[in-house]
């Protein structure tokens, strides 16, 4: 939702483009969504680990590699 207000900003310099037939809108967004996969999933991975400890949950795998 943050970037919402960035992409309309940048609207003017997208519509000019795609006038001079540079590239067509749809890219530019794919692009934006392509740099933004990496970010976001570093921020989730950070977050999840910080929660993981925070709850306090099993600090080891022990119970993952023991045989039945």
């Amino acid at each position: 939702m943050a970037e919402i207000p960035a992409l309309y900003s940048q609207r003017p310099i997208i519509s000019r483009h795609e006038k001079a037939a540079f590239y067509q809108p749809f890219v530019e967004s794919a692009a934006l969504t392509l740099v933004d996969i990496p970010i976001t999933l570093v921020s989730v991975i950070v977050f999840t680990i910080i929660i993981y400890f925070m709850v306090g949950l099993q600090r080891s795998a022990v119970r993952f590699h023991a045989c039945p």
